[in-house]
């Protein structure tokens, strides 16, 4: 059977950094993607020359042709829990970004910020877009947080109009890659979510829950696989709806942890070690029970090969794909590349369709 290969688009990357534009000069990155008619919005991790994090965004036609992008931010970071604490009573508005009095000793973490607002999920629903990310104060651990905002705000740039920001993960435990399915199951909201090193679910009759202290939570739904290429962690990356299932593309790292004692295993248990590099990995899942995997690929579909991956100025060796999008017959999948650039490769459908049957029927 031929495996499923991305294939990388050869104008990559699609987008890098403006040095002109302070808040984007540090790095353009793990974009979430939605289909808006026949354009594709990217809303893509910005990270500033003094290490705030802030969402960019621009227009896409044909998968992979950037026909607009705009000169400021969109979202930006309002909350205490995604504001480093000196500056939490200060930080109003996008010129506060570049200010002095942020402290030039902070802590870059992954992506090298050092606070703000990170790695977008969007899911839109009939009138709404709903964006999950990750919110970091740079003291406490990163958490999922949720907004969002109407799409006639969307579509005229009212970015003042976004819903106040709400914590919807538990404090004091690292959790990212934060997905809400498009549409209720069983009537109800379900999430993917990562607790290290495997993929969460949990699920909620109604979003206004997360007002009255309820987190995310829930159990390991998909695990690692100690003889593959994901047998380190995973994550999920991008969902999209396909033929009454989802597709979920996500991530993988290979490699031992030592976590995994407490699940009984021993680090000869982990065959497969290649030096910590983030690849493209790709499931189906049950559209009814989206815990239940109908196919995962046993091999990446894509890793870190190419300049703009291994680019030595940021993390090398990182492919961490955050949006998707069906477009004429295809599957174009947007990742971060090296935590600097955003780069695009596609798959055609047909091709996706017989590796799964062929899968399913053997």
């Amino acid at each position: 059977m031929k495996l499923l290969s991305l294939r990388k688009w050869v104008g990559n990357p699609l987008i890098e950094p403006r040095l002109g534009y302070f808040w984007e000069s540090g790095g353009t990155f793990n974009p979430a993607a939605f289909t808006l008619g026949d354009k594709v919005y990217l809303m893509y991790r910005q990270v500033s020359r003094n290490c705030v994090s802030t969402l960019g965004l621009a227009v896409i036609r044909e998968g992979c042709e950037v026909v607009e992008r705009l000169d400021s931010p969109i979202y930006i970071p309002r909350e205490e829990f995604e504001l480093y604490p000196t500056v939490a009573n200060r930080f109003s508005s996008l010129e506060l970004v570049d200010t002095s009095y942020i402290e030039s000793n902070l802590v870059r973490q992954s992506g090298g910020s050092c606070f703000g607002v990170e790695d977008p999920r969007v899911t839109v629903f009939e009138d709404k877009i709903y964006l999950t990310y990750v919110a970091y104060n740079g003291v406490n651990p990163p958490r999922g947080a949720m907004s969002w905002i109407y799409l006639q705000d969307f579509l005229n740039h009212r970015w003042d109009r976004w819903s106040r920001p709400i914590l919807i993960t538990h404090p004091s435990i690292t959790d990212k890659s934060i997905v809400m399915l498009p549409k209720k199951t069983r009537g109800k909201w379900v999430f993917l979510h990562r607790i290290f090193p495997h993929i969460w679910v949990d699920e909620v009759s109604d979003l206004s829950e997360f007002k009255h202290g309820r987190y995310l939570w829930g159990r390991p739904a998909i695990r690692t696989r100690p003889k593959y290429w994901d047998s380190r962690k995973i994550g999920a990356g991008a969902l999209v709806e396909w033929q009454s299932k989802f597709i979920l593309v996500y991530y993988g790292v290979s490699g031992w942890d030592d976590y995994y004692y407490t699940e009984g295993f021993l680090p000869s248990d982990f065959t497969a070690s290649d030096g910590y590099k983030y690849k493209v990995g790709l499931m189906v899942l049950d559209s009814e029970e989206p815990t239940k995997v109908l196919y995962r690929s046993d091999n990446p579909i894509g890793e870190p090969e190419l300049w703009y991956e291994v680019y030595p100025k940021a993390k090398p060796n990182v492919m961490y794909p955050t949006g998707a999008v069906v477009l004429d017959g295809k599957l174009f999948i947007y990742y971060g590349a090296s935590d600097y650039f955003v780069a695009v490769g596609e798959l055609s459908m047909d091709e996706l369709e017989n590796a799964i049957s062929t899968a399913l029927v053997g």
